[in-house]
């Protein structure tokens, strides 16, 4: 391999059926899932008196397709239906012309379809309320059709409401275990220049840690095989961890989707009595309770496109049977399920993108559009999650292997490139930055290792860490961050201390960046079975490797007394303080 190859990690490894709330153009929508639902829609009451029907020649329902994703020989489609009247039923036409259906979700539009063909909906979401609307999405091989307007036409049960819906309920109010209320929709982010800020314009520090488990092919957090969860989420909400990165996999996502979760055997069930029973998502989304109880937000990251215990080895986001479609696919569904709940505050698009000159498959960043470039795919699912949830957080990964100047990724020369870890080099963003629709969402994510992860030619050499800054964190990511182009989030940094006295002033000089720029960043990792790093508990899930904490506590965001302080306005760690409270209290900004 060439001198800057990236090795990375080998771990050892020890239905949506809600409907989802989605606010558009001032109406309520009641969106179903893509499998069976949780519960199906309430009939319209009986009545010995027939309700009155819409009138002849009313409109009783509209409907509007988009084009929510486009690649060469395809395309994805979603349509809104809204109910003028009461519905019993709708169906709309959809335009293919000569596209050719080979998927559809929410409605019985027929694989193989194409001209203008009918679609209908399925028992669960054929029911619709006046004002209310459903939506069913398909993929079509072809050229898509004009979006805009298209025929719907619908069984009413009662007339077309002369009068406006009522309006949108107040903003639901959480009420966590210790009795704090807090909203839901108060904690959303943005960026202003290099820094994360919150609604207000506060500058805040995300300090957090990853947990894998959920990306391998147990499908679960790793840890609850040998403790409990709320007692682990004690643990880390209390020591000053704000924000947890939770590495997951495209396959899971559509399995979560299309209601086929399943139920998990890597949970010791007598320890958590609480999950008995229960499948990967409810599973997940127990995480997130307990992590709403405590104060701590969550940034989901694909780590793979596959459930696979080694996914994270293959370097770009399809594989398989999971496509780029796919991947963009399962973002929406996520976005549109938790669009409401802002605990889950950003989407680490995909883990480490990668590849070298050499290698038959590697991802590329410039400005073209074909299927293995990684700043084009980072562009559609982050434009396509915007669109949804326009307050998300969206987090890109940097490549391994960018060409140096005079060169172009269609050489296959190593010497002709300037390479970064997996995920870590961001160079290229500066010639052709990420584009989202959504101005001051965009974080770039670097990831930075030590030489026991992989032995770096800039290792073994002395260095310091200001030949680090200025040698490798400087042209590989650090420049967005100092010219104010972004914030930055190190999505991956840690390893074992004590065993190699480079790897100890590696980490040290990193810790001691992250704190005097206050970089955010999620450490890696919690899990003690990562092979290569160790975690920040001990093997066994039972304690803490507290040297490796003494290291990392310093880039813990906390206030003048040292108290650690959340990501949430209204509830604080277990001990620490709320952001609202941290700068009530006339603490400095973290900048």
């Amino acid at each position: 391999m060439g001198e800057g190859f990236a090795r990375r990690r080998a771990w050892l490894i020890g239905g949506i059926a809600a409907a989802i709330v989605v606010i558009a153009g001032g109406a309520l929508w009641a969106v179903q899932g893509d499998s069976t639902p949780a519960a199906s829609p309430t009939p319209p009451p009986s009545s010995a008196t027939p309700s009155p029907t819409a009138s002849a020649g009313q409109a009783v329902c509209t409907a509007k397709l988009v084009v929510t994703n486009q690649w060469d020989g395809g395309f994805q489609g979603n349509v809104v239906i809204t109910a003028a009247a009461p519905l019993s039923s709708w169906t709309v036409t959809v335009p293919l012309g000569k596209a050719v259906v080979n998927d559809a979700w929410n409605t019985d539009l027929a694989v193989g379809a194409t001209g203008p063909a009918p679609a209908s909906g399925l028992d669960y979401n054929s029911t619709v309320a006046a004002g209310a609307g459903a939506e069913f999405g398909f993929v079509a091989d072809g050229t898509p059709p004009a979006e805009g307007p298209i025929e719907c036409t619908g069984v009413a049960t009662g007339p077309v409401p002369t009068s406006s819906p009522s309006p949108l309920a107040t903003p639901p109010t959480y009420t966590s275990q210790s009795g704090v209320r807090s909203p839901t929709d108060d904690d959303w982010l943005h960026t202003d220049g290099n820094r994360i800020v919150d609604a207000d314009g506060n500058p805040v520090w995300l300090t957090g840690a990853n947990w894998y488990g959920f990306n391998l092919e147990q499908r679960v957090l790793n840890g609850l095989q040998a403790a409990n969860l709320d007692d682990l989420m004690d643990q880390i909400a209390s020591r000053g961890i704000n924000v947890i990165r939770v590495p997951v996999a495209t396959e899971l996502l559509l399995e979560w989707r299309d209601g086929k979760a399943k139920i998990p055997g890597a949970v010791n069930t007598a320890m958590n009595p609480d999950l008995a029973g229960k499948n990967t998502l409810e599973v997940f989304d127990a995480l997130l309770a307990d992590a709403k109880d405590r104060g701590v937000k969550i940034i989901v990251d694909v780590h793979s496109a596959e459930v696979d215990d080694a996914g994270h080895l293959y370097p770009v986001w399809y594989r398989g049977e999971v496509s780029t479609a796919d991947f963009v696919a399962a973002w929406k569904w996520m976005a549109s399920r938790y669009k409401d709940d802002d605990t889950i505050i950003g989407f680490d698009l995909k883990n480490e993108p990668h590849g070298q000159p050499s290698e038959d498959l590697r991802a590329v960043w410039d400005g073209g559009k074909s299927a293995n470039n990684w700043r084009h795919a980072a562009e559609l699912a982050g434009n396509a999650v915007l669109k949804i949830n326009p307050h998300l957080l969206v987090f890109v990964e940097g490549i391994e292997a960018t060409p140096k100047t005079g060169t172009s990724f269609g050489s296959t020369d190593n010497g002709d490139y300037d390479f970064g870890w997996w995920g870590g080099n961001l160079r290229m963003a500066d010639d052709f930055p990420v584009r989202l629709n959504v101005p001051n969402q965009l974080v770039y994510s670097p990831h930075d290792y030590g030489p026991l992860v992989y032995d770096q030619p800039y290792f073994q050499k002395p260095f310091t860490a200001q030949t680090l800054r200025a040698e490798v964190w400087e042209p590989n990511w650090l420049f967005l961050h100092d010219d104010g182009t972004a914030p930055l989030m190190i999505g991956e940094w840690g390893g074992r201390l004590g065993q190699d006295a480079r790897q100890d002033k590696w980490m040290t000089a990193l810790r001691d960046l992250i704190v005097s720029e206050h970089l955010a960043y999620t450490f890696w990792c919690l899990n003690p079975e990562s092979g290569d790093t160790g975690g920040l508990f001990a093997d066994g899930w039972q304690s803490w490797d507290e040297k490796k904490y003494a290291l990392l506590k310093p880039a813990l965001w906390q206030d003048r007394d040292g108290k650690f302080v959340s990501l949430d306005h209204v509830t604080a760690l277990p001990g620490g303080v709320s952001i609202s409270e941290y700068y009530a209290a006339g603490n400095p900004a973290p900048e």
